[in-house]
């Protein structure tokens, strides 16, 4: 090959090579040959998400995932409907109903009130969930039902247990709810078509 062709050749080689490593420097693309691109595409993720979306959506899914898993699972008695409508009851309580507190001796009276739809779902809510909570953590709850909803009166089992009494009314009448390991188990015995006193579903 002629010596005044190897030289450009060879300069320009050294361009190209120079002009590579600039882009890469600075995030750019190198196109190698082979190389097909379609406009927008990513490398695809290998994280995925770990929510279902809506809340009570992803709540059901995992209930669902948890029948589907297990051998002994009764598809007769699986009521998903049921838990639908418990959960429904738990978004009228926490999102729609109004809250009076006011102190008592060892804890807090709650007057819990709603329209329409809320006001059954308060009262089922207040029975079932306060019963649980007497059970479970030492607090001593009585519920009456109300036109609008209910009162709902929780205080220390102790009546010198100040600790708890300032619990009680720190947590309030919807932080006192989420008290306690039965929601889970609770959930997943309502979906697999077990009676739930109290709930009226």
């Amino acid at each position: 090959m002629c010596l005044r062709l190897v030289r450009p050749i060879a300069v320009l080689s050294a361009l190209m090579l120079l002009a590579s490593s600039h882009l890469a420097a600075q995030g750019g693309h190198v196109h190698t040959p082979g190389m097909q691109h379609t406009p927008g595409m990513t490398p695809p993720s290998t994280v995925t998400p770990t929510q279902g979306g809506q809340a009570t959506f992803a709540a059901i899914a995992e209930i669902v995932r948890l029948l589907e898993a297990d051998s002994t699972t009764d598809w007769s008695k699986v009521n998903i409907e049921a838990l639908r409508q418990h959960l429904i009851d738990m978004d009228a309580v926490v999102m729609r109903a109004q809250v009076t507190s006011t102190p008592v001796t060892g804890g807090a009276r709650f007057a819990v009130s709603g329209t329409g739809a809320t006001v059954s779902a308060i009262q089922r809510m207040s029975r079932a969930h306060g019963n649980m909570l007497s059970s479970e953590s030492g607090y001593t709850v009585t519920t009456r039902a109300t036109t609008t909803g209910a009162l709902v009166t929780i205080t220390a089992t102790s009546a010198n247990d100040s600790r708890t009494t300032q619990r009680i009314r720190a947590l309030g009448f919807v932080g006192l709810l989420t008290s306690g390991e039965h929601h889970g188990p609770h959930h997943l015995a309502m979906a697999r078509g077990m009676s739930m006193a109290g709930h009226g579903h």
